[in-house]
């Protein structure tokens, strides 16, 4: 008995129904390496989609009880952390052989020195960048000196036995050189976080210029408050500037007969119907991983907004759009960061950034509402993971949308570079902004005029 295509498409289907995803380009691999060893076999094949997987000892324990719920099949995996030292690896002259037996014994300077080779050989990194350590660390895995590290568990003339057992040997070496790399990230940018912080400034006034990125929970608390404060305020000026934008040319004969009430003294002025619908307001905020903390902070500003009224709509994005109008206004303030909880309920294909699919659902929901929406407000670095951003869709964003206001928790001297793609953006937002902190939000909050939009 072997597992056909559509039945691991259909488990995947079922694990992202269960709060685990799999990455496409993950399942590439299981379907490219069961054609390369020729595997035919059920509980084979099961036990290497157990291995290929699963990037942590967590999501391996996860994937394990979703393997045993659909195919009512249980693997049974000797779960120790020691390695199996095979012959073939001291056949090689590398020092694989000498790394692993040190691990078994629990001696890690060789294994420590090899990852900070890693990481040094990446070069400089900038941890004021709006971008958190996983991200670093996904960056540091597409380096060479990672991949060749990597490497050292492969080309070796196995016999399907030993196979499987470098495959473990590999997953755990993987699972704990990248739980090494985040360790040492996270040194690193408390270091950073030390000279960051503007010591000379009143307390008061260092939170409200505190970077979001380097808040502490108490912080972070009391700056979201304020953030949610901010999205209220933020939604009833837009509420007032329609209500404004609704009056129209005077009613001149409406106006005469009811002055003819009072003697001729005009003491009321009727003003003409303007807008026949009352235009929405569409705030949508990235969710994907190069945004790291300011996510929370788009939450709670959108929540501040949608909580207020109907006319204004939410939606989150990574690689595809999400309305979470519905889900905000069903949540209490302390539950916003459930939001970023089910971040795999929002991934629409790899899970990693795509502006183009993104916005053109976005165009696409716009023209389903019954008026023309006037403002959109984005918040979103413009990182497309090196994805094409159309001139089309840019195009036919500025067609649709009168004004377009733009928050980008990146620091400006980082716009444009790498996979940065917010120029494009540029030429048809009305601001483009660097909000990085409460100053910098409640500053672009204040500074937008609605009345712009709503002739």
């Amino acid at each position: 008995m072997s597992l056909t295509k559509n039945e691991i498409l259909n488990f995947s289907e079922f694990c992202k129904n269960n709060d685990y995803f799999i990455p496409i380009d993950q399942l590439k691999i299981f379907f490219e390496y069961k054609k390369l060893k020729n595997l035919k076999n059920f509980e084979k094949e099961l036990l290497y989609l157990y291995f290929l997987i699963p990037k942590s000892r967590q999501e391996q324990v996860h994937l394990k009880t979703l393997i045993n719920r659909y195919f009512k099949y249980s693997i049974e995996i000797n779960d120790s952390t020691s390695y199996s030292v095979l012959d073939e690896y001291s056949d090689k002259g590398n020092d694989l052989h000498e790394i692993i037996s040190e691990l078994n014994e629990e001696n890690y300077d060789k294994f420590e020195i090899l990852v900070k080779g890693i990481i040094e050989n990446f070069g400089d990194i900038d941890f004021s960048r709006p971008v958190s350590n996983e991200y670093w660390l996904n960056q540091i895995k597409k380096s060479m000196k990672y991949q060749e590290t990597m490497m050292l568990f492969g080309n070796y003339d196995f016999d399907e036995i030993s196979s499987v057992t470098n495959l473990i040997n590999k997953n755990k070496f993987n699972n704990l050189l990248d739980m090494k790399v985040l360790e040492i990230l996270s040194e690193e940018r408390n270091k950073a976080k030390d000279s960051y912080q503007p010591s000379e400034l009143e307390p008061k006034t260092q939170l409200s210029e505190l970077d979001f990125l380097y808040t502490d929970p108490n912080e972070r608390r009391i700056l979201l408050e304020q953030t949610y404060k901010l999205g209220n305020k933020l939604a009833i000026k837009f509420k007032r500037h329609i209500k404004q934008a609704s009056k129209g040319k005077l009613h001149f004969r409406k106006t005469i007969r009811k002055s003819m009430q009072t003697g001729g003294i005009f003491q009321k002025i009727i003003m003409r119907p303007k807008l026949l619908r009352k235009p929405n307001l569409i705030i949508v905020c990235d969710i994907s991983g190069s945004m790291a903390l300011y996510s929370l902070f788009g939450i709670t500003l959108l929540f501040g907004m949608v909580s207020r009224f109907n006319s204004i709509k939410a939606f989150v994005f990574i690689d595809g759009l999400t309305d979470v109008t519905k889900t905000l206004k069903q949540l209490k303030k302390n539950e916003i960061d459930s939001v970023l909880h089910n971040w795999n309920s929002y991934v629409k294909g790899d899970g990693h950034s795509d502006y183009e699919a993104s916005f053109q659902e976005l165009i696409d929901e716009n023209k389903k509402l019954n008026s023309r929406t006037k403002s959109l407000i984005v918040i979103g670095d413009g990182r497309n993971n090196y994805r094409n951003i159309s001139e089309e869709l840019i195009n036919n964003l500025n067609n649709q949308f009168e004004k377009i206001y733009w928050m980008n928790p990146e620091k400006k001297k980082y716009w444009n570079t790498g996979d940065s793609q917010i120029k494009k953006f540029d030429v048809i937002s009305e601001t483009t902004s660097e909000v990085r902190n409460y100053n910098q939000l409640r500053n672009f909050v204040n500074n937008i005029d609605f009345k712009k939009t709503l002739k």
